[in-house]
């Protein structure tokens, strides 16, 4: 294997990676049109990319690309990375250091808040 298809598939596997954060549900097909690459391949992927998170289980928040056969598709499953105290604490140290404005906040937290801790932490901003 030369380095330049090394280089290739680590980026797609990234990609994909990347992807399953955003939340988007991964279809192996649609991926594999998208790559120009063959679906066995995007298996190939998603099973290294499974090895690694499973690997890694404790410090991802045991974090699982779970199938669905409905759907045809692999999701990101994971356990919430902070509790309400860590992200309460995060968030003070954000509103003190004024790195973001108001808005990108709010939108952050909004896109990402499951708890009723950061909702009423970006109430008070």
């Amino acid at each position: 294997m030369d380095n330049e298809y090394k280089n290739y598939k680590a980026d797609r596997v990234l990609k994909l990676l990347f992807r399953a954060l955003k939340g988007e549900s991964l279809s192996v097909a649609a991926l594999a049109d998208e790559s120009n690459v063959s679906t066995r391949s995007i298996t190939r992927d998603i099973n290294d990319l499974k090895a690694f998170l499973a690997d890694y289980r404790d410090i991802l928040g045991n974090a699982e690309l779970k199938y669905s056969a409905s759907d045809h598709c692999y999701t990101l499953e994971m356990d919430n990375l902070f509790s309400n105290k860590e992200l309460f604490a995060i968030t003070k140290v954000l509103i003190g250091s004024r790195a973001f404005s108001h808005e990108e906040l709010l939108t952050a937290y909004f896109q990402k808040a499951k708890c009723s801790t950061v909702l009423f932490v970006c109430r008070e901003i």
